[in-house]
């Protein structure tokens, strides 16, 4: 069955948008959570995989997966404004099927299509349990960090417009609340995204200076050492030369930021954490780390020559001051929104009091100009109620007068009248308090 095409207007697809907003923003919160299914076992000198973390980021992707596929494929079926009739009016709803996937496939189908094709779980469920324990374990941990990197890009370039409330039908998010909640949510991911990649990096840099001291041990097959499997470092008890690596200088020195054995710089705090059994552990200290270096402009940030801790903090700086300039700029217009109508009333009220001290009033009367400016705004809120009609269609128009001046139909004369001349009455009332 393939229901027929539904406009995108309608109330089910708006409740649909909100919904996919919400899964969109927990799948970009969830990506970076796979980085943290790697930690580093200190006293074997290893990287593990946890298995729980592991399967517990593997369905929370699948879900939002299958959210995603549901989306893509609601986009086949849901109309669409044609962009060359928006040169005059409103535009022109686009309804054929044939010309509906066109536009869909023409536009952001592949895009759509790569950010959702499942790579972690293939590379977690199929590829990682075959290679563990061997020395292409490296390699295949790198690929899962690079294939989530990549598709990463695309879903914030899809998802992120989402966020912001907006959509190609209008906005999502219409309350003034809602967009400050989207607005916090998103500090709070680019601290979460900050704080991820500190801990992957740093886990990177742990994995090689543990490299590097194997080179420097000449201990044979130390390289498979240095990968554990499923936290099981049991499995390398009975190989040459495993009581050797264990105990090397080198890989100790490791884990020792005092001695200065490995340049660590900016990612010093991050070997000891790496250590750490406990996912809440790793990831709480990680997202504090994100939003310290966010809000702070990685001002106590000092990267070694390494490219690319020069590059990572580079990219702190500038996504700090993006926010500054966006988000905070956002929730400030948003705070002031709240007491605007209450600042307006109080530059009214002075007016009105220098006006009346200028043209010498008496206090009577002075008593009775504030009742009077009292009761226009408990009746008005400040709303210009003229001006705001001006800009509404006639037929909305003329709709809200009837609502507003029914009272005239309990006068008799009025009652026995036609409907357009009632309307023709009506636009000549005047609401006066």
């Amino acid at each position: 069955y393939i229901p027929g095409v539904m406009n995108p207007h309608a109330k089910v697809v708006q409740r649909w948008n909100k919904f996919f907003v919400i899964s969109c923003l927990v799948a970009i919160f969830v990506d970076p959570l796979f980085f943290f299914v790697l930690s580093v076992l200190e006293d074997s000198k290893c990287i593990v995989i946890q298995d729980a973390t592991a399967n517990t980021m593997v369905i929370l992707r699948s879900i939002t997966d299958v959210i995603y596929v549901l989306h893509m494929l609601l986009q086949f079926r849901l109309a669409y404004v044609s962009p060359e009739s928006r040169v005059v009016g409103a535009g022109e709803l686009v309804d054929h099927p044939t010309k509906i996937a066109l536009h869909y496939f023409t536009g952001f189908f592949l895009i759509d299509l790569f950010a959702v094709l499942p790579i972690p779980q293939v590379i977690i469920l199929v590829i990682l349990p075959r290679v563990l324990g061997t020395s292409g374990a490296n390699y295949a941990k790198n690929l899962i960090r690079f294939a989530i990197l990549v598709q990463y890009l695309p879903r914030l370039y899809r998802f992120l417009p989402l966020l912001a409330g907006q959509s190609p039908i209008g906005f999502i998010f219409e309350s003034a609340w809602a967009n400050f909640v989207i607005n916090l949510l998103t500090f709070v991911l680019s601290g979460h995204v900050v704080g991820s990649g500190w801990y992957l990096f740093g886990l990177q840099r742990v994995n090689q200076c543990l490299r590097d001291a194997c080179h420097n041990s000449q201990i044979v097959s130390c390289m498979e050492f240095i990968d554990c499997g499923h936290e099981d470092p049991e499995r390398h008890k009975s190989s040459p030369g495993w009581s050797d690596w264990i105990s090397d200088k080198h890989a100790t020195a490791c884990f020792d930021t005092d001695k200065g054995g490995f340049d660590y710089r900016i990612y010093g705090k991050a070997v000891k954490l790496v250590t750490q059994g406990s996912f809440t552990t790793r990831y709480v200290y990680s997202l504090f780390w994100g939003f310290q270096q966010i809000s702070t402009l990685a001002g106590n940030l000092v990267p070694s020559n390494f490219v690319w801790d020069v590059l990572f903090t580079m990219a702190i700086i500038g996504l700090g001051l993006l926010l500054f300039a966006l988000l905070i700029g956002n929730m400030q217009n948003f705070l002031q929104s709240l007491g605007r109508r209450r600042l307006e009333m109080s530059l009214r009220r002075r007016d009105v009091e220098q006006w009346m001290s200028h043209r010498r009033l008496p206090e009577e009367l002075r008593r009775k100009v504030r009742e009077v400016e009292r009761y226009n705004w408990a009746a008005s809120r400040g709303v210009n109620e003229e001006m705001l009609m001006e800009n509404l269609p006639e037929d909305l128009q003329r709709e809200i007068r009837r609502h507003l001046f029914r009272f005239v139909k309990k006068v008799r004369i009025f009652s026995l009248m036609d409907e357009p001349i009632l309307d023709s009455i009506s636009e000549k009332l005047r609401q006066k308090t």
